[in-house]
């Protein structure tokens, strides 16, 4: 090569190697990285090689085009073979069909015309006919009355007005109203709490509340008759987890002495009891003031489900507390429940300590993320505490009344009928709960479940309308109990409570003859 061309070449590498520096130099911070590099070069050369040598491979991964790297099992289709896969396809529906169980169960579902109260026209599928029949209603949780308050209601109303029907975003953004703030100020003093917490949705305050506690490592031990809420609480926790039988006070004890030992070497984490203060599989309540004595024998805090209880149990309708002068609410860290129910609106709420309430504004997930009940649903519920609170509406003292008498009435019909079925909830209590006496039983869950819906179609043939313990078998953790659920409320007279007895064992006689 011509020793011309050659002196040209070395010209233009050092001019162009001196305009990059130029430039190089002027950016800022340049100085910086010319300095690290003399005297990383300085300190370990080899580093500095293979820095470079990283550099490189960097800068050529993230400019090199797609379509340089080689396809190894691309096969390239023509126009008509893309054509045919795509005629041959078929999607997958959105939604699966229903099974032959699952359209029974829906077709067993009475639909109500018009509002609900405690008698409502109603059409039951299964009776073949369209036309609505009058009902008398043994199937709402409303036990106090307080969905049908005309003044509760006309509050609904103002709200919504007001601040619409949602919130439409998370309390910790901008979803948190007045409605809210004063709603959790009476529930708490309603509780005897210092402070308390509303979730957005029923069910996922038991989901919700138990995660932001818990978490893997940490020990639970539940009562094996707790509800589906509870249970997708602690899976979701990942907590390890020990069963003690139903209600069983010295199956607790055996279940907490066994598992300090197991876990006496290991590094302290949370461990809580949970249980529910009226368990909704089975209507009856622990022995509140047991559960307390051994959490502190044992050195566990206490987790408790309200859900059923609030505005059922106590004189005034404060939950399972109400019944245990001895026990208060201190004893109990987390209280828990739904408003769905007694309270006739919708939501839950988490009552407990400064400390417990503060943790969820910022750990709880329903918290955080979901959007806030919407204001009006926290009206209601506040104004169903404050009837609760005025001891002269008697709503309690009649709901008690009416609760009782109809556990009596089923009582001595069920004598008559040489006891088909079996109470197992709370003689006192409005939400009762019945299962087929045992040599009816058939270990056949669908045959059971078939039996139960016979006599409800046949009670509601002849005028009252009672419905199926109706649970989800797939996702329970727990077996189940198969059982009938009715509901005593305030609105039903006494001739009310003797023709449901009366209907409901003519029904059970015809079923199970």
């Amino acid at each position: 090569m011509d020793q011309s061309v050659i002196n040209d070449w070395v010209s233009y590498i050092n001019d162009a190697t001196v305009v990059t520096g130029d430039f190089f130099r002027s950016l800022p911070g340049s100085s910086i990285i010319i300095r690290y590099i003399k005297s990383s070069y300085q300190d370990d050369p080899i580093r500095s090689i293979w820095e470079a040598l990283l550099f490189i491979f960097a800068v050529h991964y993230f400019l090199a085009s797609k379509k340089s790297y080689l396809k190894k099992n691309y096969v390239p289709l023509s126009e008509r073979e893309v054509d045919e896969l795509v005629n041959e396809w078929e999607p997958e529906p959105l939604v699966q069909p229903l099974q032959k169980s699952e359209q029974w169960d829906l077709s067993s579902i009475p639909v109500i015309h018009g509002a609900a109260g405690v008698k409502v026209n109603a059409v039951l599928n299964t009776t073949g006919t369209t036309k609505p029949k009058q009902v008398l209603n043994c199937a709402s949780n409303d036990f106090l009355s307080f969905a049908n308050d005309e003044s509760i209601k006309a509050k609904a109303v103002e709200v919504i007005r007001q601040y619409g029907v949602g919130s439409c975003g998370p309390p910790g953004f901008y979803g948190q109203q007045k409605a809210h703030i004063s709603f959790e100020s009476t529930i708490s003093k309603f509780m005897g709490a210092q402070d308390a917490i509303v979730y957005a949705q029923a069910f996922n305050t038991g989901t919700s509340v138990i995660p932001s506690f818990l978490k893997r490592g940490d020990i639970v031990i539940a009562d094996a008759g707790i509800n589906l809420s509870v249970q997708k609480g602690i899976q979701m926790s990942r907590v390890t987890v020990r069963w003690y039988q139903h209600n069983d006070m010295k199956d607790l004890e055996k279940v907490l002495e066994q598992t300090n030992k197991e876990f006496r070497k290991r590094p302290l984490t949370r461990r809580f009891i949970i249980t529910e203060a009226l368990f909704e599989n089975s209507g009856d309540s622990p022995d509140l003031q047991k559960i307390v004595e051994l959490k502190y024998k044992y050195k566990y805090r206490l987790m408790l489900d309200e859900t059923w209880s609030l505005g059922i149990l106590g004189k005034t309708g404060r939950g399972l507390l109400e019944e245990y002068p001895l026990v208060s609410r201190d004893d109990i860290e987390i209280t828990f429940g739904s408003m769905a129910h007694a309270l006739g609106g919708g939501g839950g709420y988490c009552i407990g300590s400064r400390s417990v309430v503060k943790h969820q504004r910022i750990g709880s997930l329903a918290v955080v993320f979901s959007a806030s009940m919407p204001a009006y649903l926290a009206v209601c519920a506040e104004a169903a505490i404050e009837e609760l609170s005025d001891t002269s509406s008697g709503r309690m003292a009649k709901l008690h009344k009416n609760a009782v008498r109809l556990n009596e009435i089923l009582a001595t019909a069920n004598l008559r009928s040489k006891n088909k079925l079996t109470i197992i909830s709370r003689p006192d209590s409005p939400y009762i709960l019945v299962k087929i006496s045992e040599k009816y039983v058939d270990e056949n869950y669908g045959a059971m479940e078939k039996k139960l819906q016979e006599i409800t179609d046949e009670c509601f043939k002849e005028g009252i309308m009672i419905t199926r313990s109706k649970r989800l078998q797939q996702y329970e953790v727990i077996p189940i109990e198969h059982t009938l659920k009715i509901c005593a409320s305030i609105d039903h007279s006494e001739n009310d409570l003797n023709f449901i007895g009366s209907i409901l064992f003519k029904a059970v006689n015809k079923v199970l003859p």
